[in-house]
């Protein structure tokens, strides 16, 4: 079935889902979906791209407000893409995009299914997010949008205080950061309630929870 012609494919979506699976040595199996003309990525149990993930990234953005459009941006945690449309049609952003994924199979994904390929102002890399963070120069993004999950699970690097210092090393002083977490996720840097500790990290914090799974932490580096 996933070899019929696209136009074919999207005409027939109509009439029954149309899945494409994937291996993934990350997460077992990718799926492609297209429903009613429309494509989702998933896992066996969550959502990667262009679908509920990406309302709750749009919402997100709701609070992140644009200070300068040109400013460069970092994804950690591409999927399929689909935060990229939300950055560049709906806010408007026009600066460079460095994506960092650590999948491979999600890459070639993106790129087969979902037309997400490098370019002039699009930077992907395939590696772990922690260890490329610690290269990247200080004071350098004005927007970093963290959606690490592998399947429904979080890495536990999150729960540690090094990722975070990185993340405000990284950000321009006013920068922001949009992290995507779960609400059943205990994250305790340094024996430390999250937002507590990214209040004494440097972080203006917003703590928000999203559609019954879903956590979001909007934050502003002060300084």
């Amino acid at each position: 079935m996933h070899l019929l012609p696209n136009t074919a494919r999207r005409l027939l979506s109509y009439l029954v889902p149309l899945t494409r699976r994937v291996p993934s040595a990350h997460t077992g199996w990718l799926e492609v979906t297209t429903w009613r003309g429309h494509k989702t990525l998933n896992t066996a149990s969550a959502n990667y791209s262009y679908g509920l993930l990406q309302q709750v990234l749009r919402y997100g953005l709701r609070f992140v407000p644009v200070t300068n459009a040109a400013a460069p941006i970092l994804v950690l945690g591409l999927g399929g893409g689909s935060v990229l449309p939300l950055l560049r049609h709906e806010q408007g952003r026009t600066g460079p995009i460095t994506a960092i994924e650590l999948d491979p199979a999600v890459l070639e994904v993106a790129a087969t299914e979902f037309g997400v390929r490098p370019g002039p102002n699009l930077h992907l890399v395939c590696a772990d997010a922690f260890a490329w963070l610690p290269d990247v120069p200080p004071n350098y993004y004005e927007l970093v949008v963290v959606d690490l999950f592998l399947d429904l699970t979080l890495p536990p690097e999150l729960g540690e205080a090094a990722f975070w210092e990185q993340l405000w090393r990284v950000l321009l002083p006013g920068g922001r950061a949009l992290c995507n977490l779960l609400i059943t996720a205990e994250l305790w840097p340094d024996g430390q309630p999250l937002p507590e500790f990214l209040e004494e990290l440097g972080f203006a914090v917003q703590d928000i929870e999203v559609e019954q799974l879903n956590r979001l932490l909007i934050l502003q580096r002060l300084a």
